[in-house]
């Protein structure tokens, strides 16, 4: 199976996230995967956030609309100019964009943080196109059924992540299959190993990013040398395995296909 130091994302991601190492861990399989799907236009890019993602997946890609909830992050997607438009929307109520208008719909691990899934999913297949695709990549049950802390911890980490949705296979499916989407295909990421390093490091760094919970190892690389940090995930994750069986992963791509 591939590790995430093969990845050709992982210098970039590492060079990103060096003081958030679980970020760069969970985005290795999410990019690999997303970058390997065939964009048919117009794109748009849902849950967009500050456009990283797109940017880095589809380098010189142009992109119909960026679409999010997050002015701040929306302001620095308009300047990286790889949308365009820029639109500012609570996606679990709306996305203003005209019906059967878009030929793809990208979300990168930001579906599962829609606290109306039912109105995200009916609103995504509302402006696709009848055989137009909506990917997404998200983490699934098995993620929190494999969770290497105590529940307790596990509760915590989702609520004030927070995730909305914790669905595996058939979930999704019949969610998507309620919103008007005939095929449904999974591949899955992130085996049990993996997925456990993963959840350990980032209960840790996001109960001191969001909780603003001190810990004396996460608070120790807000210091440390981008370049030390670097080399430490490089030896901590590098040697992990990303791509997971069918039915045997944490996460997984989605690729969802509008009826019609």
């Amino acid at each position: 199976m591939p590790k995430v130091s093969e990845s050709r994302f992982w210098q970039p991601l590492l060079s990103k996230y060096s003081r958030s190492p679980s970020v760069a861990l969970c985005r290795i399989p999410e990019v690999e995967y997303l970058s390997s799907v065939p964009l048919v236009d117009p794109v748009v890019d849902h849950c967009c956030g500050d456009g990283y993602i797109a940017d880095l997946c589809y380098p010189g890609r142009k992109m119909e609309a960026g679409v999010d909830l997050s002015a701040p992050a929306l302001e620095l997607a308009r300047q990286r100019g790889i949308y365009n438009r820029i639109v500012q929307t609570d996606a679990g109520k709306s996305v203003p964009l005209d019906t059967g208008s878009v030929s793809t719909v990208l979300n990168n691990s930001g579906i599962e943080h829609i606290d109306n899934i039912a109105g995200a999913l009916s609103e995504v297949g509302r402006i696709l196109k009848g055989g137009g695709i909506f990917h997404f990549t998200v983490l699934n049950s098995r993620y929190f059924d494999w969770w290497p802390r105590s529940s307790q911890e596990r509760d915590e980490y989702i609520k004030y992540q927070p995730y909305h949705t914790i669905w595996d296979e058939k979930g999704w499916t019949e969610a998507l299959n309620r919103a008007g989407f005939a095929k449904v295909v999974f591949r899955d990421y992130f085996p049990k190993p993996t997925a456990q390093v993963l959840a350990d490091y980032d209960y840790r760094y996001s109960a001191f990013y969001i909780k603003r919970r001190f810990s004396p190892g996460v608070a120790a690389t807000m210091i440390a040398p981008a370049s030390l940090l670097e080399s430490r995930w490089r030896d901590r994750f590098g040697g992990l395995e990303w791509v997971a069986p069918a039915g045997q992963g944490a996460g997984f791509l989605v690729s969802a296909t509008r009826a019609g």
